[in-house]
């Protein structure tokens, strides 16, 4: 179906004719419909195509198992679902056009045709998949927009991925790309709270694999003509339409994406990803954040109050590196941070005092890759403090269970019990941040 080599070249149907019998284990039957197989590589793919269908449907017969027959079945639909694939792509000593390791291979999918995707199933899928790192990108339509996110979810991040592009698409329902969204997850990852700058690096290193697995597999523009890539058998039609945009986790990564669209001689250049230096830095103008403090603003007029002239409690998710949270509460000097939490850690400052404890936030916010634990100790009041998420258990002070609003008979909590209490305190404000 992919193999780029003429059908007849004999060393090629001689291995594939010697894993058909491996993988028979001497099933004289089995045997004979595969050399059919092998004998018919000299017609027309379509054709080859077809009678491998029609054998693998033949062998089917032979199994007894209805959950094995339907697992096989859609083994069978997800490669017939199968667009395009990097499996064939020549690369001059493994390297790929950024000069790293080729060290992935890249699928690309007509979703529609996909057994038991659930829905809404995309208009095209490309999934990447290395020792390193994993990734898939969701389109809706030839012309799609949408970002790529660092995923944390190893077991059900193409789920997460699915939630975002749902919003996406409501998002872009009045403009003219429909919605698209990527994400990965980086395997092997160091411990952050060890060495944080490898733990960055390495997902440096996986956002670069994701994105040439992307883009090797996509159509170029050369002139006023579509290119498709080398060493690639194309079952789709002509489809060059492919940018990106940041998420979480990838706010600064827009200038390596489009170094590497540049390395492939892609046609949209620096158009590739928006954002970094040719284009707008969410985080650096804090255009969400912004926009979305004068519904706050808004919100406390309607109580009679001014959140830019008094003091007010909030609770958040997130943390003072991301682009959403770190800039909001950096949106008014009279914010009181009584409890924050993102996927490692819950602060806790029961009785914040709103001038030192902004300015520690905006200090926060100008370290690179911070997280709460780099919060001063010092400047948390009495019964507060930065507590791990993976730990058994939080014990709840006097302090906390007061701003919180926690039931008295508690002395302690779980990290998500204790976050699911942050969200229902009796603060003025929920900031959601993060996810």
């Amino acid at each position: 179906r992919f193999d780029p080599a003429p059908a007849t070249d004999k060393a090629t149907a001689d291995a594939q004719l010697a894993q058909f019998k491996a993988l028979a284990g001497g099933d004289a039957a089995t045997i004979k419909l595969l050399e059919g197989v092998v004998k018919a590589r000299g017609g027309s793919r379509d054709a080859r195509m077809a009678l491998v269908h029609d054998t693998l449907v033949k062998l089917l017969d032979g199994v007894s198992s209805l959950d094995e027959d339907r697992i096989l079945r859609s083994f069978i639909g997800a490669i017939e679902a199968t667009l395009r694939t990097s499996y064939y792509m020549q690369r001059k000593d493994g390297v790929r056009a950024d000069g790293g390791p080729a060290d992935y291979i890249s699928f690309k999918f007509d979703a529609a045709k996909v057994p038991d995707l659930p829905k809404p199933r995309p208009y095209r899928e490309i999934f990447v998949c290395g020792p390193r790192v994993e990734g898939t990108h969701l389109r809706f339509g030839p012309v799609a927009r949408g970002g790529l996110r660092w995923s944390d979810r190893r077991e059900d991040f193409r789920t997460e991925v699915l939630g975002l592009v749902k919003a996406q698409m409501v998002k872009n329902t009045v403009i003219v790309p429909v919605g698209s969204k990527g994400g990965f997850y980086a395997k092997q990852l160091p411990d952050p709270a060890l060495d944080r700058d490898a733990w960055f690096a390495e997902g440096v290193a996986c956002y670069k694999r994701f994105i040439n697995g992307l883009l090797d597999i996509t159509d170029n523009i050369v002139g006023n003509k579509i290119v498709p890539p080398q060493g690639v058998v194309r079952h789709d039609q002509d489809d060059p339409y492919l940018v990106v945009a940041a998420d979480k986790g990838t706010a600064t990564f827009s200038d390596t994406a489009n170094g590497i669209a540049r390395a492939h001689g892609f046609w949209l250049d620096d158009a590739f990803a928006s954002g970094g230096s040719v284009g707008y830095d969410h985080k650096g103008m804090g255009i969400t954040a912004r926009g979305a403090w004068e519904s706050v603003k808004r919100h406390f007029r309607a109580l009679g109050r001014d959140c830019q002239k008094q003091d007010f409690t909030v609770v958040g998710i997130g943390d003072m590196s991301g682009d959403v949270f770190g800039n909001g509460m950096l949106l008014s000097e009279h914010i009181r941070l009584v409890c924050a939490f993102d996927h490692r850690h819950i602060f806790l400052d029961p009785n914040p005092v709103a001038a030192s404890s902004f300015k520690e936030r905006a200090r926060m916010f100008k370290v690179p890759r911070s997280s709460w634990a780099d919060y001063d100790a010092k400047l948390i009041s009495k019964g507060g403090g930065v507590y791990s998420r993976s730990l058994k258990s939080i014990e709840i002070t006097p302090q906390v269970r007061e701003a919180l609003g926690i039931d008295a008979g508690i002395k302690s909590m779980t990290p998500t019990d204790l976050s699911n209490a942050a969200l229902k305190a009796p603060v003025d404000l929920v900031w959601n941040g993060g996810m």
